[in-house]
């Protein structure tokens, strides 16, 4: 009888029979045992083939979905569930443990985190935030966890001895760190807090100078019982490094005008921040298209020389434009640039352009000054401005100082010869010819106004001129007076507010007859009363042409909210209008909504605006600008 018929025929299960056959040799055993498993499972499945098999599909699916969202899931990690703590103390245990999703990631070969691990790290998040007596209880398996923390008391600083040597060496900015730190007695162990003070001392130590600067003593002594923390720290700052020298790479501009824009000279103490202001300076000067600056540090003499090299623009440039606005319509326009016309750094641009209200060509020539931000500009132009009040032809001669006081004031003295030709308006004079000194002032309370988000700009403007200077008699003093304001509520939510005064003291009448129309105020318009067109709002002759105003009162309030990255929304309120003694001096109002989308060259602005005091529909404005 062949083996597999007599253990078909008798059904009788495999594995005793073969232990019985073959008990001389392990390894027979072993093949035939293998052998002998896949047979019974043969054996038995047809022991019951006769009988009905019953499957239950939807419970066999159940099962399956278990095991592959098990599976799936303890690939993605381990999940855990936190009580007990909350805020920055969970913030830090997540940190810690590299939560994502509210699980542990496995380990690098895969395998689920163990309880000592899970524990290990959390004690080392809390003790970071000043928890040094924690309990701790752990429970569930690999599949899941549960994670309940008393923290206990917080460790607090007892005592704080941080030294600075030499004394007499300390620099206002490491007094500062010291001044301003949160690291004071009293207050609550913060291993972050602690890392980054020491950190920053010894930074601001290198980039005064200090390159030598290093810590010889560094301790935080937790107290027994911990019952408090110590911190006992010494910085030896070191002897302090200077400049050798500065040089540049060979550049078409001459020493002087470089050295104008340097912050750090030979023989002055070495200062990071002095190299990088250079740097800015060079790059804002509009010479270059790169600027990089590199140091060699001899230690042995204590000395860092630094050469600074760079990259001048192509010297002419030519451009074409194309704009839009809702207040001029489409523009274009051209222009040429020479950047560099000799070394001492001046250049000259001639440019056209053409709007619907406006068209012309320009001429100016750029003089630096001996202090950098600070120009002599002349100009020369030639203009036909289609406005409301009427068209003009305007021929002009300008010199203008414009003066970097420092960071924040700047001046400007201007000195205007134009000739103006007006038609189509009867109440001003045909031909005007003028002289007119002007003085402008410019206050920032920030450094970069284009890209501040909070902060004002105050700007006035003095005009005036006299019978001796102007065909027909011009005597006249004019004032004019702006503000904006931003102020941050949050991160979210900002007010903006802009207020335009103007005052022009002139008799009334010459006022209509002689004031060049380029000195006339009006209201309306993308930056003005939105809502109303386009210098729309301003007394009118007896005509009813518009012969604009000797006084101006805009004023406009404005809440915007971020609701994406460079996106804000903004519902805003104006008010304004333009009049004479006689005219009537009830301000227009509008209100609207509109988009931000802020780049690095201001907010491109669209609103929808509605005017109050007319019955027309709601309108458009596109501006584009800093806030500030």
């Amino acid at each position: 009888m062949k083996l597999v018929d007599y253990c078909h025929n008798s059904k009788v299960p495999l594995i005793p029979y073969m232990a019985e056959a073959f008990n001389t040799s392990i390894w027979p055993k072993l093949i035939l045992l293998s052998t002998a498993l896949i047979f019974n499972t043969s054996v038995m499945s047809e022991q019951n083939s006769d009988e009905p098999t019953i499957i239950n599909n939807d419970l066999e699916k159940s099962r399956s979905s278990q095991k592959k969202s098990s599976v799936e899931q303890n690939l993605q990690g381990t999940p855990i569930t936190i009580t007990g703590v909350e805020d920055a103390v969970l913030q830090n245990i997540a940190a810690h443990l590299e939560i994502s999703d509210n699980k542990v990631p496995l380990s690098v070969l895969g395998f689920p985190r163990s309880n000592e691990y899970i524990l290990r790290k959390t004690r080392q998040a809390l003790q970071a935030l000043g928890y040094y007596e924690p309990e701790l209880s752990l429970s569930g398996d690999h599949q899941s966890w549960t994670l309940n923390i008393d923290p206990g008391n917080k460790l607090s600083w007892k005592q704080i001895s941080i030294k600075i040597t030499p004394e007499d060496q300390v620099s206002t900015e490491l007094k500062q760190l010291l001044n301003q730190s949160s690291i004071k007695t009293g207050a609550t162990v913060n291993h972050g807090e602690y890392q980054n003070l020491k950190r920053n001392l010894a930074s601001t130590a290198n980039q005064s100078g200090f390159l030598d600067a290093e810590f010889i003593t560094s301790k935080l002594i937790v107290l027994p019982n911990f019952t408090g923390a110590n911190i006992e720290w010494e910085l030896q700052l070191g002897e302090r490094y200077k400049v050798k020298d500065v040089q540049f790479t060979d550049s078409d501009l001459s020493p002087e005008v470089l050295q104008k824009y340097l912050r750090v000279h030979e023989g002055d103490y070495y200062s990071t921040n002095a190299l990088v202001k250079t740097q800015q300076q060079l790059n804002r000067s509009e010479y270059f298209s790169s600027v990089n600056v590199e140091q060699t540090i001899d230690h042995s003499k204590k000395e860092v020389s630094i050469v600074i090299d760079t990259r001048l623009k192509e010297k002419y440039q030519f451009k074409s434009t194309l704009g839009y606005g809702t207040d001029s319509g489409g523009k274009i326009g051209v222009e040429w640039q020479d950047r560099l016309v000799n070394d001492a750094g001046h250049r000259y641009t001639i440019s056209a352009d053409a709007s619907k209200i406006d068209r012309g060509v320009d001429f100016i020539y750029h003089i630096p000054l001996s202090t950098v931000g600070s120009f002599w500009l002349n100009r020369a132009s030639y203009r036909i401005e289609d406005e409301k009040i009427a068209t003009s032809k305007i021929s002009t001669l300008e010199s203008r100082w414009i003066i970097k006081q420092n960071d924040f004031w700047f001046h400007q003295f201007s000195l205007v010869l134009a000739t103006e030709e007006v038609s189509k308006n009867e109440s001003i004079e045909n031909y005007l010819e003028y002289l007119v000194p002007s003085w402008q002032v410019d206050y920032y309370s920030t450094e970069e106004p284009f890209s501040a988000e909070k902060g004002f700009h105050w700007q006035s403007i003095l005009r005036l001129s006299n019978e001796t200077i102007s065909d027909p008699d011009l005597p006249f003093i004019q004032w004019e007076q702006k503000l904006k304001w931003v102020h941050a509520f949050n991160d979210e939510w900002r007010f903006l507010s802009r207020t335009n005064i103007g005052f022009t003291d002139m008799d009334e009448e010459l006022f209509i007859s002689n004031m060049p129309t380029n000195y006339r105020f009006f209201a309306g318009g993308d930056t003005s009363v939105r809502g109303y067109r386009y210098q729309s709002l301003a007394p009118l002759d007896s005509n009813g042409e518009l012969i604009g105003g000797q006084y101006l009162l805009t004023q406009t309030a404005e809440v915007d909210w971020q609701f994406a990255k460079s996106w804000r929304w903004a519902w805003f309120v104006d008010a304004g209008d333009a009049f004479n003694e006689s005219s009537n001096k009830k301000l227009k109002r509008s209100v609207g909504t509109g988009v931000r989308w802020v780049t690095p060259v201001g907010s491109i602005r669209v609103d929808l605006a509605k005017a109050l005091d007319l019955k027309k529909e709601w309108r458009w404005h596109i501006t584009i600008g800093p806030d500030l």
